[in-house]
């Protein structure tokens, strides 16, 4: 019997879409409506898969942190999103895309016998799936220079790390100003340091980013950055 783990915010939703996959297909399903428990839903595994909504609203992190920590824990469990496909969730998308093996990704909007399909395909080992109401948003091809490993390229010293530690917080207010009194850092420094980062945050779809859109970028993808952003600043090998 196959085990589940579905990371959904709206908890009738998920309750909902969880007895029918314990009805209609017999899998063992753990519900979990917050990013922040995910953690304590990880204890009750293992788990064959994991499908997981990006958007949630209501917390400072997001489907892809929840993605990210499932990974980690168990590198075994197939990984899967479940959408609304909505706009402002494409970054995020194409984040887990690049950076994670995605196995597929559902629209909530798909008939449900289409979404049982697809999970019973990713169950089975087959080939990535994507819902053709999500296509649109996602690259045909995964970009392969884009790996975990690689954010260590973005923090070739303590200077570095100063910036993006301060741009991994979203409500910073990302000003070159409030950046260099942020990290004591001069207003030049942090000017030349951001010019230094051009090339390799190009390899992340960011051409010539204004701060704002490299504190947009940090904040989504924290979870790949911090680790390298902390060895850093502890004066440690990234």
């Amino acid at each position: 019997m196959s085990s589940l783990l579905l990371v959904e915010d709206a908890a009738a939703l998920a309750e909902l879409f969880a007895g029918v996959l314990r009805e209609r297909q017999g899998y063992e399903v753990q519900t979990c409506i917050a990013v922040e428990d995910v953690e304590l839903m990880l204890d009750l595994g293992p788990y064959d898969l994991a499908i997981v909504d990006l958007s949630f609203p209501q917390e400072q992190a997001t489907g892809l942190d929840a993605l990210v920590e499932i990974h980690a824990a168990d590198p075994e469990t197939k990984l899967a999103i479940m959408t609304q496909g909505d706009g402002w969730v494409g970054d995020l998308m194409r984040d887990a895309w690049d950076l994670l093996p995605i196995s597929g990704i559902i629209s909530k909007t798909a008939p449900l016998d289409y979404q049982l399909a697809m999970i019973t395909d990713m169950l089975d080992g087959g080939p990535v799936a994507i819902d053709p109401a999500i296509q649109p948003l996602i690259p045909a091809h995964r970009n392969a220079l884009r790996t975990p490993e690689r954010f260590g390229r973005l923090i070739q010293h303590q200077g570095h790390a100063k910036v993006w530690n301060v741009l991994m917080e979203r409500n910073f207010d990302a000003t070159y100003k409030h950046v260099a009194d942020a990290t004591g850092l001069k207003l030049n420094t942090v000017k030349n340091y951001r010019s230094q980062l051009l090339p390799e945050l190009h390899v992340h779809g960011l051409d010539d980013p204004s701060l704002r859109q490299m504190q947009e970028f940090a904040w989504r993808c924290r979870a790949f950055l911090r680790p390298h952003v902390m060895a850093a600043l502890d004066g440690k090998a990234s």
